[in-house]
């Protein structure tokens, strides 16, 4: 059998190390507002392919060559566990899917107040928000083109987190201190996980100590614009037994951390938009309270019991109503929580099963300005009035897997999902009057799926999976999918996967009752539509520079219908089954350890989305890139310090008015983010952090600037 190493290995260790320290400092040089440059306009596989000649001619000292049998030991050893990409347990280095892992030391050492705030620095993520802060509007979450939170699949401990009623996701109902680490996982991933995994997987793990003791850790956080934020974690094991308890509380008076926000108008007589700015930092106060709790009884290695909870509450300040002859203040009130109940053992030594009982719930409650229709015979069509939106959705479900060997070369994982939704909408004045009707509906779905990997001649791994959902309120819907994950040698591996996803619709899609969200334009829902469809396909390859530093290369193309949107048709905006979307793109990244004291990463992300109708998608740049560095020193033994900094580049882009049709562009931007934290005698941590350093004042959509410059110190003990 031939082996094949890359040559002058050891010896070129130094060198490499040497061009990787020059390729993140040309990075931070050049800026990364200029990468683009690099890629002038061109199909996206001259892009592809110019970015493997760029990377032969860096790394030059590396080739392939015939293993003399003199250095056998791996070079690379990696040993992060993940469990999304096959709903086991696996090592990352032996799954086809391409997954990435945030750990707690990266969140420890990162400038984020928010688990988004860390999300937005990988390949291939885009998140948007229109609040800097917590639990406000659902988040904008956009992987590999494929765009809305919708189409992306949460998780907590692997219990499924989006919202029953609306399909949306809140990450940041989870506290930061409790997460061990995230697991993200990119492409249509229906296969496992059925409805609202057609861009990815994103799994929030959390902590669990494994030793016997406890650790109380009581925080203190404060920044500008009156920021602050109190807790304390508990971690803790009794023999068998271990728990991890977290709570905090959160304020600040501007949740938008600006002072004022965009507004465009419309000019006819210009046939542009008039811009104009509008001071929000009155009614912008927000706070929330979030719990989390996690017990575990392991009866044996292989046996175990597993309970886990998390309730947030956050009142979010919405400013004042617009049309109004006197104005009101507007406000929304959040609650959230999911319960979670996991038994795992093994049986005949290799039989696996696993079972999950669990149930999500998300409520919004707002006092909020509403549009109705005139009853009277004369005067506008419409009118303005103050009331009440509330809406809620639930999830239960049961999951009960198993997964065995099967012979020598096959690892075989069969499941069944079954959950149970309901969801709840109404618009109300404040004498109590419904506005339309409320909205009490439920959909059921049953789904099971069977996946079953391959392994042949030691070096190639094949995945056959497929999963079939029966829905109560659509067409059932069949999933299937193929991996394949090839090792060329220790230090080269190909990846490739081609899928089926789909995306039902959601309760809130098919009857949430007809309101104005636009003056004098019905929103309204319909009963008549059918899935979305996603056809997904992605090839990478993943190369171990060095001990600690990998390259990641990926290409991906999807081709979507059937994609619910709600387009405005004569005079009345209704959710339909319209848009057909192919995205082709790739990722390209460097991360790792170059020195002992210094760490970093870079990645880039090209993302090219046309919808067959319309062309190319707005809010959503062609280009992206982040980059970041990240310094260690020991001041002896009692006193460890760490600074990263971390740059975000956001290509440009538009939007489109909703009411025009017309297109309003967006100007690229970069966002600097500095943190700094000292650990005394392995007790106290204190952190200091900048986020947006150069004040940059940049717009993440129409009428939504990013936040300013702003700051914070915290300090955390361990007891």
């Amino acid at each position: 059998m031939c082996f094949y190493k890359i040559s002058g290995f050891k010896k070129g260790i130094t060198r490499i190390k040497f061009v990787l320290i020059r390729v993140f400092f040309w990075f931070f040089c050049i800026g990364p507002a200029n990468i683009k440059t690099i890629f002038k306009k061109g199909e996206v596989m001259k892009k592809f392919l110019s970015l493997l000649v760029v990377f032969i001619f860096i790394f030059p000292g590396y080739s392939l060559g015939e293993d003399t049998g003199n250095d056998k030991k791996s070079l690379i050893t990696l040993d992060e566990v993940v469990v999304t990409a096959t709903r086991n347990a696996k090592s990352a280095d032996e799954v086809f899917a391409d997954v990435d892992i945030i750990t707690r030391e990266d969140i420890k050492n990162s400038s984020a107040n928010n688990i988004d705030d860390i999300l937005r620095r990988l390949g291939g993520v885009d998140i948007r928000r229109p609040s800097s802060m917590g639990i406000t509007s659902p988040l904008n979450i956009n992987i590999r083109g494929v765009g809305g939170s919708k189409r992306v699949m949460l998780m907590m401990d692997g219990v499924p987190l989006n919202s029953a009623l609306t399909g949306m996701v809140q990450p940041n109902q989870i506290q930061l201190s409790s997460i061990d680490k995230v697991e993200v996982v990119k492409g249509a991933f229906s296969s496992l996980y059925g409805s609202n995994a057609m861009g990815g997987v994103i799994n929030i793990i959390s902590k669990k100590r494994k030793t016997d003791g406890i650790e109380i850790v009581p925080t203190f956080k404060s920044g500008n614009y009156d920021f602050l934020e109190t807790g304390a974690g508990i971690l803790g094991r009794e023999g068998d037994f271990s728990y991890s308890l977290n709570a905090s509380y959160r304020t600040i008076d501007n949740h938008y951390q600006r002072d004022k926000q965009k507004k465009y108008s419309f000019n006819p007589a210009t046939g542009g938009f008039d811009k104009t700015y509008t001071d929000v930092s009155d009614n912008s106060d927000y706070d929330d309270s979030r719990f989390f709790a996690r017990f575990d009884y392991d009866f044996s290695e292989v046996t175990s019991i597993t309970f886990t909870g998390s309730y947030a509450k956050a009142d979010t300040e919405m400013g004042t109503t617009d049309f109004l002859p006197v104005e009101r203040d507007e406000d929304t009130e959040k609650k959230l929580y999911f319960l979670n109940l996991n038994a795992q053992t093994t049986a005949f030594d290799n039989l696996h099963f696993d079972m999950r009982i669990y149930s999500n719930y998300d409520e919004s409650d707002s006092n909020t300005e509403h549009i109705i229709d005139n009853p009277a015979p004369f005067g506008a069509p419409f009118l303005f009035d103050y009331g009440k939106r509330k809406y809620w959705g639930r999830d239960t479900g049961i999951q009960i897997k198993a997964s065995a060997p099967i012979g020598d070369f096959n690892w075989l994982t069969a499941g069944i999902d079954s959950n149970f939704m309901k969801g709840y909408w109404k618009n109300s004045l404040e004498d109590g009057t419904v506005i339309d009707h409320s909205m009490d509906e439920s959909m059921n779905n049953q789904a099971f799926y069977l996946q079953n990997e391959t392994d042949l001649f030691s070096s190639l791994t094949i995945t056959l999976g497929a999963r079939y959902d029966i829905n109560t309120e659509s067409d059932n819907s069949f999933s299937p999918k193929l991996g394949i994950l090839y090792k060329l040698n220790d230090q080269i591996s190909f990846r490739g996967s081609a899928g089926r996803a789909f995306r039902a619709p959601n309760l809130n899609e098919l009857y949430t009752p007809t309101w104005m969200m636009i003056p004098g334009v019905p929103f309204q829902s319909n009963e008549d539509l059918d899935p979305e469809i996603i056809w997904s396909y992605d090839l990478g390859t993943t190369i171990h520079l060095t001990d600690g530093i990998d390259f990641n290369l990926t290409g991906f193309y999807s081709k979507a219908k059937d994609l619910i949107s709600n387009p405005i048709n004569a005079g009345i905006m209704q959710y339909e089954n319209l848009d057909e979307v192919e995205t082709d793109g790739f990722e390209a990244g460097v991360e790792g350890k170059i020195l002992p004291w210094l760490s970093g990463y870079v990645n880039y992300t090209y993302t090219h989305s046309v919808d067959k109708d319309n062309g190319r998608m707005d809010n959503m740049p062609l280009d992206q890139a982040n980059t970041g560095l990240r310094v260690f020193h020991n001041f002896g033994s009692k006193i460890h310090a760490a600074a990263s900094v971390d740059l975000r580049y956001y290509g440009s882009t538009f939007f489109k008015d909703r009411m025009t049709g017309k297109k309003i562009n967006l100007d690229s931007f970069t966002v600097t983010d500095l943190n700094v934290r000292v650990d005394l005698c392995d007790r106290m941590g204190i952190t200091g952090a900048i986020t947006n350093i150069t004040d940059e004042d940049y717009e993440i959509h129409g009428s939504n600037l990013g936040p300013e410059r702003c700051y914070w110190v915290g300090i955390d003990f361990r007891i």
